[in-house]
C-alpha cells in the first residue's frame, strides 16, 4: 500500500493533537492532585457552646455589615454621562473631496 503525503500529513497533525491533549490532561491531573493535597478537607469543630454562639454573634454581625455596605452603595447617586457630540454630517473622506473640488484641484492633475 503506498503511503501518499496527505496521509503522512494526516498522521503527524493525529500525533501533534495527540500529544497536546495528552499533556493537558497531565496537567489537569497535577493540579487535581496539588488540590488534593493542598486543601484540607475536615472542617474545624467548635466543641464548646460559648465559641459556638460567639460564631454565632460574629455572623450575625458581618452580616448586618454585609447590608448595611450594600444599603450604602445603593443608596448613593450615580453620576450622570456627559451627552455625546452631535454626529458629524460628513465624514472625512468627503470633507476631502470636498475641499479639493472647492481649491479646483482634481485628481491626477491640478
Amino acid at each position: 500500500m503506498p503511503v501518499n503525503d496527505l496521509s503522512i500529513a494526516l498522521l503527524i497533525t493525529l500525533i501533534g493533537m495527540g500529544l497536546v491533549f495528552g499533556v493537558i490532561v497531565l496537567f489537569w491531573l497535577f493540579m487535581s492532585g496539588l488540590v488534593r493535597v493542598a486543601i484540607p478537607r475536615e472542617r474545624p469543630v467548635i466543641a464548646d457552646e460559648e465559641k459556638a454562639a460567639e460564631g454565632q454573634g460574629l455572623r450575625q454581625k458581618a452580616a448586618i455589615a454585609a447590608v448595611s455596605v450594600a444599603l450604602a452603595m445603593n443608596s448613593q447617586e450615580t453620576p450622570k454621562a456627559y451627552p455625546l457630540p452631535p454626529t458629524v454630517l460628513v465624514n472625512t473622506w468627503q470633507a476631502v473631496m470636498r475641499a479639493r473640488l472647492l481649491s479646483g484641484r482634481r485628481e491626477g492633475g491640478q
